[in-house]
């Protein structure tokens, strides 16, 4: 293993202040928005599916390598580890928590990588989750069918979809799924994702 590259408080912190002003411009919006209970039914679309939590988004981290010498709250941040007065990413600890999860997702962004991209599918993921729904079964109803439920059916129906982004596929409607050419499932992810799709 390599030696940490060590950065005095001179060096990382204005680093990690640059970074700090630059998340709290990005997501400043989004938490004005959550203390005065109003929500945007874009903009807060990341924060509410992910589950992302701004005040994280705050935090930089140095990456692996990179030890940082008078850093106490980096010390009591999970995964980290201090040693004398430097403190650092516990590597043997995060691969012992994310070892599984990082070799997933190398694997499917190497195997997606590896494919020619088709780009033809033009978003039709999102008509098919509305397809054929009566309007009270809509998830979003805040936000009107720009064709209405007639229109939407009859985009979904007019084209070939295949769609292979499995957590696209599976908010698909029951009307709507047998109509994709393809039926991708998580456990074959890395097999069936191709560059070419938006959410690769």
């Amino acid at each position: 293993m390599s030696p940490l590259r060590v950065l005095s408080r001179d060096e990382w912190g204005p680093l990690a202040e640059a970074h700090r002003s630059r998340a709290e411009a990005a997501t400043r919006d989004h938490v004005a928005r959550r203390r005065a209970g109003v929500r945007h039914r874009v903009e807060d679309f990341l924060f509410d599916y992910y589950g992302i939590r701004p005040g994280r988004l705050l935090r930089w981290h140095p990456g692996p390598g990179v030890g940082l010498a008078d850093a106490p709250d980096h010390a009591s941040w999970p995964l980290y580890r201090t040693t004398g007065t430097v403190t650092s990413l516990d590597l043997d600890a995060f691969r012992a928590k994310r070892a599984s999860g990082v070799a997933f997702a190398l694997d499917v962004l190497t195997q997606t990588a590896s494919r020619p991209a088709w780009f033809g599918c033009f978003g039709l993921h999102e008509w098919a989750m509305v397809y054929r729904l009566d309007a009270a079964e809509v998830r979003h109803r805040s936000l009107p069918l720009r064709l209405g439920a007639a229109g939407t059916d009859a985009v979904v129906e007019a084209h070939e979809i295949r769609c292979s982004h499995y957590d696209a596929f599976r908010f698909f409607t029951p009307a709507a799924a047998p109509r994709n050419l393809l039926q991708p499932v998580k456990e074959r992810q890395a097999a069936q994702e191709q560059p070419g799709c938006l959410h690769a």
